[in-house]
This record gives structure tokens, C-alpha cells and sequence, in this order.
């Protein structure tokens, strides 16, 4: 009785194959130099990883100026694109995060109703609109700068400045040639649904 209990508390043991390896997800020979993937599915992996941490301090540092995630990176980006201390164009903003245009404008919309940034239509241009950060928004920012620049120590601590170069370097490639990969599994799983 008790051999046959131990038997069916028993997970089945996986199927080893000597020959099966995991699937070799990029055809690029630059990025399998050992023609396995393992690198490439570690890079990915890392990515991703990265991803969700930096969201996740993203999701903190909002909470320390009281907005959203997306409303703290608006904020950020108006501080940082200014051309004029506190001015960018929504269409200017829109562009650095690689968003929309209506949803800057709705989300600048927001925080203008939270007193954060004012809007102007831009004397330069009837078409385009101007955001500033308000003194509340400038004090809100600079409250919190301690604890972001604090976090982005330990977060990036780990690189020397020829890695940083590297790095910076490397992820805006990536960026650049992210959207045609979006379209391109857009498309694909597209086509697989319909097949």
C-alpha cells in the first residue's frame, strides 16, 4: 500500500534527449557566435528583467511626485528637453518616449489640472503646443531627486563610463529598430490567426 501511494505521488521524470537543445531564436550569426542562442536567450532574458525593474522604480519615483508612471516620465522629459528652462513642444515629448501624440496630450492635460505643468499654444507655431513645468511641478521633481538619483546610483553602480558609452550606444540601436519589429509580429501573428 504504501509502494503504490509513493508511485502516484511520483511527478513523471522529463524526457531527456541527447540531442534536443532549446530553440535558436535569432538567425543572426553576430548574435549565436557559438551556435547555440544561449547567449542571445540570456541577453533577452536580462532584457526583459531590466524592463520590469526599471518599471517598477519608474512606478516608485511617480509615487514620490504623486502621478502616474507615464505622468512622471512626462515630467521628467519636459525637464530634459528643454530648450528654454521647463519648455518642450507635446510633439517633442511624444517623440523622446515613443508615444503618441494624443496620449502626451491628454496626459499633459492631467497635470496641468494637477497644477504640475502649464500649456500654451507656441507663438512660433499656432500648431503646436508648449508645456512648462510650474514651480509645483519643479518642486515636486526636486523633492524627490535625492531618492531618483540615489536609486540610479545602485541601479547602474555596476558600470564603468566606456560600458556606460557602450551601453547607451547599444540600446539606442535596439531602439531604433524596435518599432519594425513590432510591426513585423504584429504582422506574423496576424497571419498565423487567419492560417
Amino acid at each position: 500500500m504504501v509502494a503504490a501511494a509513493s508511485k502516484r505521488g511520483r511527478r513523471p521524470e522529463p524526457v531527456r534527449d541527447a540531442s534536443a537543445r532549446p530553440p535558436v531564436t535569432t538567425a543572426r550569426p553576430e548574435l549565436t557566435p557559438d551556435g547555440t542562442g544561449e547567449r542571445f536567450r540570456h541577453l533577452v532574458n536580462d532584457l526583459l528583467t531590466i524592463a520590469v525593474r526599471m518599471d517598477a522604480v519608474r512606478g516608485r519615483f511617480a509615487e514620490l511626485v504623486g502621478v502616474t508612471p507615464p505622468q512622471y516620465t512626462i515630467l521628467v522629459t519636459v525637464a530634459q528637453l528643454a530648450g528654454t528652462p521647463g519648455v518642450a513642444t507635446v510633439r517633442a515629448v511624444a517623440e523622446h518616449m515613443h508615444v503618441s501624440g494624443a496620449f502626451v496630450t491628454a496626459e499633459t492635460g492631467k497635470l496641468a489640472k494637477k497644477g504640475l505643468l502649464a500649456k500654451r499654444p507656441n507663438p512660433s507655431d499656432g500648431r503646436s503646443v508648449l508645456v512648462t513645468l510650474t514651480q509645483k511641478g519643479r518642486k515636486a521633481l526636486d523633492a524627490a531627486l535625492p531618492h531618483i538619483r540615489a536609486v540610479n546610483d545602485v541601479f547602474f553602480g555596476k558600470l564603468g563610463a566606456e560600458e556606460f558609452d557602450r551601453l547607451a550606444a547599444a540600446a539606442a540601436r535596439i531602439v531604433d529598430a524596435s518599432p519594425a519589429a513590432v510591426l513585423l509580429a504584429h504582422s506574423l501573428s496576424a497571419g498565423a490567426r487567419k492560417s
